[in-house]
């Protein structure tokens, strides 16, 4: 097995017990009575069905075992990246699913990573709360596409991207509550569906416009599935960097040029698109991801980057993951 998965979810089997009554009326609940079937509440309605492969390390290893994935880099299921809660609630929040993937990851430093998560709603705390998760063995950090509307190109945020690349932790965007997705209220399915995509491919493009990889060359800025919406947005920008002379200097090269040394995950679902990525728009900066355990998964990882016929596909398969998770000194291009 040399197939490494950045994008895979967990939820601990129990969350910390909310604030006061009324206090934080979204805190999610675990509802579990088998031990193997449970439900995610928030606000006393269900919010998503999920079974023990969310906390389950020895279920999870087998899964992976099946598909041939070596390693896994553990991620909170991105509802609970809390960003609508207090500050010092969203730690709390933060700290429980932490310490969820910090045991696993200790239990099996072979077949685990972990992107932990910070309160981001307050820069300043999660730019804090970076050290403790850089010294529990984190690779770095999940955060979502928008943090409460707020994309995180917001010049607000640039403590935390600052020392994000001080201490060496990478940064994986994954849509979150995308902007825009009041107007969908009548057909919700489009949400992961087709606004997950478009924010995420609009985080990346903020990014850039902010001249945050322009600063921070040093720092591992990974986005979920295939980047979304990536493609067709930054080239527009191009056109609008050349009309402004770079948006007036801020963006000194082509937003191309950052959009490439950007990482992506290969949940795009259609192979041809997967080469494209490979060969053309980010070579060597994509990896294999697939939404474990939720429904809209990549069931065969492997197998989709067989179908997408890529030569030498070393990198995609492990090689752009550890450089991502700074796993450099574990893997080689021709495996462990």
């Amino acid at each position: 097995m040399d197939l490494i998965d950045v994008h895979a979810h967990i939820v601990p089997q129990r969350l910390p017990d909310g604030p006061a009554a009324g206090v934080e009326p979204r805190w999610p609940c675990v509802q579990c009575a088998d031990g193997i079937q449970a439900t995610v509440t928030i606000q006393g309605k269900p919010f998503r069905e999920i079974d023990h492969r969310s906390w389950d390390s020895g279920k999870r290893m087998a899964d992976m075992d099946a598909a041939g994935v070596s390693r896994q880099a553990l991620s909170p299921m991105p509802e609970l990246l809390s960003y609508w809660f207090d500050p010092a609630a969203g730690l709390e929040m933060c700290r429980a699913v932490n310490q969820t993937i910090a045991d696993m990851m200790a239990a099996n430093p072979a077949r685990f990573s972990g992107l932990g998560c910070v309160p981001l709603q307050d820069p300043a705390l999660a730019a804090a709360e970076l050290s403790r998760v850089k010294a529990d063995g984190f690779a770095g950090v999940e955060i979502g596409s928008n943090i409460n509307g707020v994309l995180p190109g917001d010049e607000r945020f640039e403590e935390f991207f600052a020392e994000a690349q001080a201490l060496g932790l990478s940064v994986f965007v994954h849509a979150l509550h995308p902007i825009g997705a009041d107007r969908l209220h009548a057909t919700p399915d489009l949400i992961p569906f087709a606004a997950f995509p478009l924010d995420t491919g609009l985080a990346a493009v903020s990014l850039v416009r902010a001249g945050i990889p322009e600063r921070y060359p040093g720092l591992k800025l990974g986005f979920s599935h295939g980047g979304g919406a990536i493609v067709p947005l930054v080239h527009r920008l191009a056109k609008g960097w050349e009309l402004t002379n770079g948006f007036g200097g801020l963006v000194p090269k082509t937003p191309q040029h950052y959009t490439s040394g950007f990482y992506y995950d290969n949940l795009v679902y259609d192979a041809g698109y997967l080469a494209y990525l490979v060969r053309e728009f980010a070579p060597d900066r994509v990896f294999s991801g697939t939404d474990y355990p939720y429904a809209i998964m990549e069931v065969d990882p492997s197998g989709f980057i067989d179908a997408a016929d890529i030569a030498d596909d070393a990198s995609l398969r492990h090689g752009a993951a550890s450089r991502f998770l700074g796993l450099a000194n574990e893997w080689s291009e021709t495996g462990v």
